[in-house]
């Protein structure tokens, strides 16, 4: 049996215990309590993959932040662990096999997501097959230099400093 799921594509889809759908309306607060709702944050994982000093980056295609640039990945889906999701979501974005080289961290703010308070669980990855090339919702893939990368798109810049703080072995950003 599937969990309760929380989505922010534009409306909030919620299902109670007894499996029943709430969806196509906006759920009030009043009407959470009467149907046994609860909302929870949206759950999001992002993938860091270095190669040859670069980090792989998507040109993003839809809002928010339009033809900006961020790390590749995306949400969870229900029923799935976020090691799948953020290997599934690499794929999809950047046609890359990979795998996970280790956790980075977790990102949690209210307000790193203009829809709405998601949380991303970020990786660090390495690519073991596959080619590169932007799908899904990236308008573009590709490696930038570290030390010259375009505006980001959410907290991506903090996660990316995040990054290069943990390849030099020191303390990561307070969360």
């Amino acid at each position: 049996m599937r969990g309760k799921c929380f989505c922010i594509s534009g409306k909030i889809i919620a299902t109670n215990l007894f499996g029943k759908r709430f969806s196509k309306k906006f759920i009030k607060k009043r009407d959470l309590k009467k149907y046994g709702l609860y909302l929870h944050p949206a759950v999001a994982v992002d993938g860091i993959i270095e190669q040859d000093d670069k980090i792989l980056l998507i040109k993003r295609k839809n809002p928010p932040f339009k033809g900006y640039f961020a790390i590749p990945g995306g949400f969870v889906e229900c029923g799935e662990t976020v090691e799948n999701a953020v290997i599934r979501e690499i794929k999809e974005e950047t046609g890359l096999i990979t795998e996970i080289i280790d956790l980075l961290g977790v990102y949690s703010s209210p307000t790193r997501d203009p829809r709405g308070h998601v949380i991303s669980i970020t990786y660090i990855l390495k690519v073991v097959g596959g080619k590169l090339k932007a799908g899904d919702d990236a308008k573009e893939a590709e490696f930038f230099d570290l030390n010259a990368l375009p505006e980001l798109a959410f907290d991506h810049e903090r996660i990316i400093k995040d990054y290069l703080r943990w390849k030099d072995g020191k303390v990561l950003s307070k969360m």
